[in-house]
C-alpha cells in the first residue's frame, strides 16, 4: 500500500511538471504583474524562462507584462530607448504564445493597443525624426498583428490620426521655411509615411511647380534639418531651366548633376517622363547641349563648356550638363515626374508637379 502511494505520488508530480506547472519565478512574475510593477514582471519571467520551469500560459503573460511595461515607460517618456528592447522581445515571443489562453487573456489585443499607443505618442512627441518613423513602425506593427485575428483593438484609427499630425506639421515647416529647396523637403519628411494624404499631396505639388528649375541636394547643412530617405544624394540630380508641358508634348531645357563619383556620358535621349497612372515617354534630343569642364587658363582653374557630340556629353564628377528636348506623349497624359537611369543603374528624379 505504501509503495503504490508513493509511485502515485511521483507519477503526479511528473505529470504536474510535464504539463508546465508554475514555478517559483513565474509565480512571482503574476505577482508583481498584479501590483503594477510590470519591469518586475517581466524580470521574475525571464528568470523562469532561464530555469525552464514554465507553464503553458506563460508566454502570453510575458507578452503582456513586456506590452505593459512599454506602455508604462512610455507614459514617462515615449522616447526611451528600452522600449524599443520591450517590443523586440514581444515580437521574439509572440509566435510562442498558446492560442488556448490568448484570446482569453486578451494577448493580442494587450499587444496592439499598447503598439498603436506608444506609437502615437512617439508621433505626437516632437522628437527627433528618427523617432517618429520609429512611431509609425510601431503603428504598422500594430496593424499587422491585429489582422491575425483575436482582437478588438483599432489600430488604423490611431495611424490615421498620426498621420494628420505629421503632415500638419511638414506643412506648417514648409511654409514657414527659409527658401523653396528646404520648402521642398519638409514636406517629404512627412511624404515617407503618409503618402497618400490629400492635404500633403495638395502641398507638394504647390512646391514642385516652384521648384521645377532648382536642385533638391541632399545637405543637411543647406536646410538645418535631416533630409528625406527619399532624396538620394549619390546619382543625378535634375532640375528644368525652362520647361513647357502642353496637351500632347513638351519642350524645354534639362540641367544635370553628376553626384555619382565617376565621370559618366549623359544622353539626352535617355531621360523618361512618366505620367501619373505610369505611362512612360522618352525625351528627345533637340540640340543646345554641352557640359562643364574645369580648365586650367592662366594658373587658374575656370568652368568651360563643351558641346555634345550627338545626342551625348561628357558629365564629369560634381558637374553638370545643360541640353534642350522635347517630349510627345498622348492627350490623356498627366506628367509626374521625369528620371535618368544610366548603363550602370545610376538615377535621378525630379517631381513636376501638376498645374
Amino acid at each position: 500500500m505504501f509503495k503504490k502511494s508513493v509511485s502515485l505520488i511521483v507519477f503526479a508530480a511528473l505529470f504536474m511538471g510535464f504539463t508546465g506547472c508554475k514555478g517559483k519565478n513565474e509565480s512571482n512574475g503574476d505577482s508583481h504583474f498584479k501590483k503594477g510593477n510590470f519591469r518586475n514582471a517581466v524580470n521574475s519571467y525571464t528568470n523562469a524562462l532561464q530555469k525552464g520551469k514554465t507553464s503553458d500560459e506563460f508566454y502570453d503573460s510575458f507578452v503582456i507584462a513586456y506590452a505593459s511595461a512599454a506602455k508604462q515607460t512610455a507614459r514617462r517618456n515615449a522616447s526611451d530607448e528600452i522600449i524599443s528592447n520591450y517590443f523586440e522581445q514581444i515580437h521574439r515571443h509572440l509566435p510562442k504564445i498558446n492560442p488556448k489562453y490568448t484570446a482569453k487573456k486578451g494577448t493580442l489585443d494587450s499587444v496592439v493597443v499598447a503598439l498603436s499607443e506608444i506609437g502615437l505618442a512617439q508621433v505626437k512627441g516632437g522628437f527627433e525624426y528618427e523617432y517618429t518613423l520609429q512611431g509609425f513602425r510601431n503603428l504598422d506593427s500594430a496593424i499587422s498583428i491585429a489582422k491575425r485575428g483575436n482582437t478588438n483593438a483599432n489600430p488604423n484609427q490611431a495611424r490615421r490620426e498620426a498621420e494628420k499630425i505629421i503632415v500638419a506639421q511638414a506643412i506648417e515647416n514648409s511654409e514657414g521655411a527659409e527658401n523653396e529647396v528646404a520648402a521642398e523637403y519638409a514636406l517629404l519628411e512627412a511624404e515617407v509615411v503618409a503618402p497618400d494624404d490629400a492635404d500633403l499631396k495638395k502641398a507638394l505639388n504647390a512646391v514642385r511647380l516652384k521648384n521645377r528649375s532648382i536642385w533638391l541636394i541632399f545637405a543637411e547643412d543647406l536646410i538645418g534639418q535631416r533630409a528625406s530617405r527619399l532624396v538620394d544624394k549619390y546619382g543625378y540630380v535634375i532640375a528644368f531651366p525652362s520647361l513647357n508641358l502642353g496637351p500632347t508634348g513638351g519642350a524645354g531645357e534639362v540641367a544635370v548633376w553628376n553626384a555619382t563619383g565617376n565621370n559618366v556620358a549623359f544622353d539626352v535621349n535617355r531621360l523618361k517622363l512618366v505620367s501619373a497612372s505610369g505611362e512612360e515617354v522618352n525625351a528627345k534630343y533637340t540640340g543646345g547641349g554641352w557640359c562643364a569642364v574645369d580648365r586650367v587658363e592662366k594658373g587658374k582653374f575656370v568652368e568651360a563648356k563643351v558641346q555634345f557630340k550627338g545626342s551625348a556629353g561628357e558629365l564629369r564628377t560634381e558637374k553638370t550638363c545643360n541640353a534642350k528636348f522635347t517630349f510627345s506623349y498622348p492627350r490623356n497624359f498627366v506628367p509626374d515626374y521625369v528620371d535618368y537611369k544610366d548603363g550602370n543603374n545610376n538615377i535621378g528624379r525630379k517631381y513636376l508637379g501638376q498645374r
